[in-house]
């Protein structure tokens, strides 16, 4: 979410503050650890491609602790379409 989508002045539910906020069409699914490797190798670093292993290695550690222990994924209300459940099939 967004929280600097907020109107000034308008009371807030879940449902209005959701609908407001939700950025650029919601969240996306989770990348695999190789896909988040390319969407990387499109990011700058200050220090220039030094820390590129480093964040990959990071990534792919906690994406497999945390998706290799899960036993239910819960993604609704999110406006996916047939691109993102496939991305989400992929996982």
């Amino acid at each position: 979410l967004d929280l600097g989508k907020m109107r000034g002045g308008v009371e807030y539910g879940y449902g209005s503050l959701i609908d407001d906020c939700v950025q650029d069409g919601g969240r996306r699914p989770p990348l695999l650890p190789s896909a988040f490797a390319i969407e990387l190798e499109k990011k700058s670093f200050t220090n220039g491609k030094e820390d590129y292993p480093l964040v990959k290695g990071l990534y792919k550690d906690a994406f497999e602790e945390r998706f290799g222990k899960a036993t239910k994924l819960i993604y609704g209300m999110l406006g996916w379409g047939d691109a993102e459940a496939a991305q989400q099939a992929e996982v």
